[in-house]
């Protein structure tokens, strides 16, 4: 039998039809199903989508200056604490959602965000590394011999990604996973505390993202309307909501945090174009 969606475009596709009879009907089966509901689908499946390349314009934050110096300044200003405890959050609310059968849209934002965190934390600690003289003068390497040279120097932090994988994904106990995801409420907070504290010292957010940033407000805001719905969802079905509860307190912590990091870049945008006009003056 053909989908419900498929009937509609067949219909609006037939000149013998009237369309505005078919919206109607359309409308009508929305209603029935919940428009609350159908745009937290709709939401759901957006942000998944848009995750996937999110944090790309941060990347290319670090990796597009031309000169050596102002990546590694690019790289400084980032706060690898906030990063970590960043990831670290996003893996096990990854695997909460696992262990609870829940929707790739629940969780497929925080599996994307966060390998593209970890491409984010290696490029901080390469050029951190160069910095430090630590990674020098390579011109004469083969190119295989600056990779295997390269990984070398960052393979502590390479094993200490993947061994926190494996553990969370393969050993650790589902009240661990649990207790983890509620502590990733406070956790969720304080990893944004070292970002925000070195942006307030800098009095700069020229190391972040303008794009990033902001769509991770957005990205909080949405996750917060689609969490309330899938709560209440299970409220009137009389299910057990206390993992609900959890989620929806979390992201709107997240959003709380995330919301200081845009008004700091507001603040910090406006003070420098201050500076600029009295100099000119």
């Amino acid at each position: 039998m053909p989908s419900p969606i498929f009937l509609v475009f067949k219909l609006l596709l037939d000149p013998n039809v009237n369309n505005k009879i078919v919206l109607q009907a359309a409308y009508g089966q929305l209603k029935v199903i919940g428009l609350a509901k159908v745009l937290s689908a709709l939401a759901g499946g957006a942000i998944v989508g848009v995750s996937s390349f999110i944090r790309v314009p941060q990347i290319r934050k670090i990796i597009t200056p031309r000169q050596l110096d102002d990546r590694i300044k690019v790289a400084n200003g980032l706060s690898l604490e906030s990063l970590g405890l960043e990831t670290f959050n996003q893996l096990v609310h990854v695997v909460f959602n696992k262990q609870n059968n829940s929707a790739f849209t629940s969780y497929g934002e925080s599996l994307l965000l966060g390998l593209q965190n970890v491409v984010i934390i290696l490029l901080i600690k390469y050029y951190r590394l160069v910095h430090a003289g630590e990674i020098d003068n390579l011109q004469h390497f083969t190119l295989l011999e600056r990779v295997g040279f390269v990984g070398t120097k960052l393979l502590p932090a390479i094993a200490a990604i993947a061994g926190t994988s494996i553990f969370f994904t393969k050993i650790a106990p589902t009240g661990l996973v649990l207790a983890l995801q509620v502590v990733g409420i406070p956790i969720s907070i304080v990893s944004k505390i070292p970002q925000i504290q070195r942006n307030h010292a800098l009095k700069s957010t020229l190391s972040l993202s303008n794009i990033t940033i902001r769509a991770n407000l957005l990205g909080s805001a949405l996750r917060v309307f689609t969490s309330v719905q899938d709560y209440n969802t299970k409220a009137r079905r009389k299910k057990n909501t206390v993992n609900d509860k959890v989620l929806v307190a979390g992201y709107t912590a997240s959003l709380a945090m995330n919301s200081i990091l845009v008004g700091q870049s507001v603040v910090y945008k406006n003070r420098k174009s201050e500076e600029t006009e009295e100099k000119k003056d």
